[in-house]
Formats: C-alpha cells, structure tokens, sequence
C-alpha cells in the first residue's frame, strides 16, 4: 500500500496497474480498535462511517488465492495461518477506506475522475491482454475480479499516486543543496583504478613458453580459444573482464596490475595452472566531477526526501485514523506485541 503504509508483501495478486496484495504491517500500525465491539451483522470493522464486510474480506482472500502460482499451497480456513491471512488482508481494507478518506479530504487535487481510471484500466487491458477485451474479461475472470472491483482497485491506485504527489509537493533539493552533499561525502565518488584483462589457462611451462612467444594483442582471443583450457572463458578469447582487486589470487593479481595496456605477460604459475595474461585497457583512479555527479546526487536526494515525507505522513495519518477504526472480532484486530507496537510475521 506505499508509503502510507510501509508495508511487505506476503501474498499478491499482482493485475498490472490493479494490485490485490495480502500485507503484514511493519511497524506503523498500533492497537487501534484492538477490543471487540457490537457491529451490525456481517460488519468485521468500521473506518469512520465505512463499513468493511465479511464479503469484502472473503472476496479479497478468494483473489489472493487465485493469484497463487501452480503447486502454491493456500492456508486452509480454521487454521491459524488462514487467520492470519485474515488479519493481514482487514488492514489492507481498513487502509483502503483511509486512502478514500483522505483522497476526500485532500479536495480538487486528488480528485481521479471516470476517464483516467478508464484510460489506467485500459492500460492493464493493453498490457495483460493485448487490447483484446475477451483475453482481459478472462484475465479478470481467472482472477476472481468482477470488472467492477477491478475499477474500483484501479481508483484507490490513483487516488493513492494523487495523494502522494500532494504530500511531496513542496520537497526540494536544490543545486546548492547537491553541492553541499558533493563536498561532504566526496568518498563516495571516488572511483578505483580498473582494467580489463584476458588470459590462457594451460597445463605446462612449456606450453605457456611457447604461446607467450606467439601471443600478440591481434591473436590473443583466437590462442585463447585454440589452447586455454579454461572454460569459462576460452570460447570469449580469455575474456576476463574488467577485473577486481582483492577477487584474484595473489599471484595473478601481482602481475596484472603491474602491466601496462596493450601488455602481455610472460608464463604466471598459479595453482590453476599457467596463465598467460593480456591487459587490453586500464582505467586510471579517479574522483568524479561534481558537473556529472550533480543530476544523480539530485534524483537519489530528492527521492529519499520524498520517501521520507511520506513515510511521517502515513505514520501520523494511520495514527489519526486509530481513533476512528474498531473491530467487530479482536483476532482480526492488529496484533501488538508488549512494546504496544503491530507485530509482523
């Protein structure tokens, strides 16, 4: 459910676009309406003036069983593991009933009107079914979802994304904001010299003698693949790779890194074998610019700041809600464990 939520997922009916997914909090939610109360029949919680039905439950648990995989067991009903499904999938509804809420009190901005979930839906349709409405009406089938729900699912989505969008509407990370960042943690552009090398993996110093004298960087790859015995690498040339410091044996890496580009190395004995070694580029150290660190350091900044807001705002919107939400069952009620924080399984 995004941000407002902070939740994982333990099982998903994924729709593209239309997601049903069964989730365990994660922390965000406390004991609200923990105690069980006198509910009209048929009611398991009431958000506000909403009620949220045994049906709707059901219906949801039903979907998420559909979108298992093949050979995926699904808990059976009586046991605790179906009743903890239960649990999870009632936060699901209750947080849908917030999002609503909230989508409401949000006004004219969050508004989603008829065409765009229609345009979402067709969205799904063109990339779950080609466009073909008989391949999507049975898609949906397949899945459990009436094409009612499946809109519905679709607009509290959007309703979602709108509601997020207004939040962070007002986060920035400026130029100077991404200098600043740039000059206090400058290690973390900092890139290590680097090249990249190939090899012959042979059997004998004899052997090796004789193809170090043969070997030039033009017929290196094709002495690779006519002699080397290793097989990870012989039919590519001996295509190692740009290589890491610290992941060769010590032998190997000692000579390596002493030659220069366009290099070839005489016989290198290693427990593998002999080695013939060819550098064919070589990287030096470098410290990158803040001219091309600047747009990454913006994105990844002004990301972490969005998530940020929104995680304090849904930890405070769930909080506000607590007061509004009960349960006509305790079982299906968050569970808390002694710190008075929801638990996860």
């Amino acid at each position: 459910m995004g941000h407002i939520t902070r939740f994982r997922a333990r099982r998903a009916l994924p729709v593209v676009g239309i997601t049903i997914t069964i989730v365990a909090s994660a922390g965000v939610l406390t004991a609200c309406g923990g105690d069980s109360v006198d509910l009209p029949s048929g009611v398991v919680a009431r958000v506000g003036d909403a009620n949220i039905t045994q049906v709707q439950l059901d219906r949801l648990l039903v979907q998420a069983e559909a979108g298992q995989g093949s050979g995926v067991s699904f808990p059976k009903k009586g046991t605790a593991e179906y009743t903890d499904l239960e649990r999870q999938g009632l936060a699901q509804l209750v947080q849908q009933r917030i999002i609503e809420f909230e989508a409401r009190k949000c006004g004219k901005a969050c508004d989603v009107s008829n065409k765009e979930v229609a345009t979402a839906l067709d969205s799904v349709k063109q990339s779950e079914a080609a466009g073909d409405d008989k391949k999507f009406q049975q898609f949906l089938k397949d899945r459990k979802f009436t094409i009612e729900e499946a809109r519905r699912q679709v607009r509290i989505n959007l309703e979602q994304g709108k509601l997020e969008s207004n939040v962070t509407r007002g986060v920035r990370f400026t130029a100077a904001d991404a200098k600043k960042y740039y000059n206090d943690n400058r290690t973390q552009f900092h890139v290590a010299a680097g090249r990249t090398a190939s090899h012959i993996l042979v059997a004998t110093k004899a052997e090796a003698d004789r193809i170090a004298l043969e070997a030039t960087p033009q017929n290196f790859a094709d002495l690779a693949k006519q002699y080397s015995t290793d097989t990870g690498t012989k039919d590519n040339g001996g295509n190692l790779g740009p290589l890491q410091k610290g992941t060769l044996v010590p032998e190997f890496e000692k000579v390596a890194y002493a030659l220069k580009k366009g290099e070839i190395s005489a016989p290198v004995k290693t427990q593998f074998g002999w080695h013939i070694i060819y550098v064919s580029n070589v990287t030096p150290a470098r410290t990158i610019p803040f001219t091309e660190a600047k747009t990454g350091i913006i994105q990844q900044q002004l990301q972490t700041k969005r998530n940020e807001k929104l995680t304090e705002w849904g930890q405070k919107t769930l909080a506000d809600w607590e007061k509004e939400t009960v349960y006509a069952n305790s079982d299906l009620a968050p569970q808390t464990d002694t710190t008075g924080a929801t638990t996860a399984p």
